[in-house]
């Protein structure tokens, strides 16, 4: 089929040179907030106190704090990190390799007891408490 006569616009195309001068947003690093919808336990000294404690996989120096991944256990899935005191300290390489590793994400269990048994000789309060609640979560899924 062959057109009779050309399309017009009925809207004229706008110039967009506006947005050129923009500034870019400010990506500061801000501390993290516990979002409306998440119920997890969050604590900012036991993460620090994890993060100073050496690599549960390699025995060299931490540095991150490392939540668990990958078990089932319904802790964590896409968008959800798993509550602090499900988390063991890795240095970075260890970080990388266990996400990237489903075997040694099986060893995870072991290395959280590691950690939780650790911590328990350091702190009081809440903090023991979750940690108390944590240890007997982690033998009932591996009974399971």
């Amino acid at each position: 089929m062959k057109r009779t006569g050309s399309i017009q616009r009925k809207t004229p195309l706008k110039n967009r040179s506006e947005l050129k001068g923009r500034k870019p947003m400010n990506r500061s690093r801000k501390p993290r907030r516990q979002a409306a919808n998440d119920s997890a336990w969050r604590s900012e000294t036991y993460l620090a106190w994890v993060r100073r404690q050496s690599c549960v996989c390699c025995t060299g120096p931490g540095g991150d704090a490392h939540h668990v991944i990958g078990l089932h256990w319904g802790l964590s899935g896409m968008g959800t990190t798993a509550p602090d005191s499900y988390v063991m300290p890795v240095c970075r390489a260890c970080h990388q390799r266990i996400h990237a590793s489903p075997e040694l994400q099986l060893s995870q269990p072991a290395w959280l007891r590691q950690t939780i048994g650790r911590a328990t000789k350091e702190f009081d309060g809440e903090v023991l408490v979750e940690l108390g609640r944590a240890w007997h979560f982690i033998a009932d899924k591996e009974v399971a």
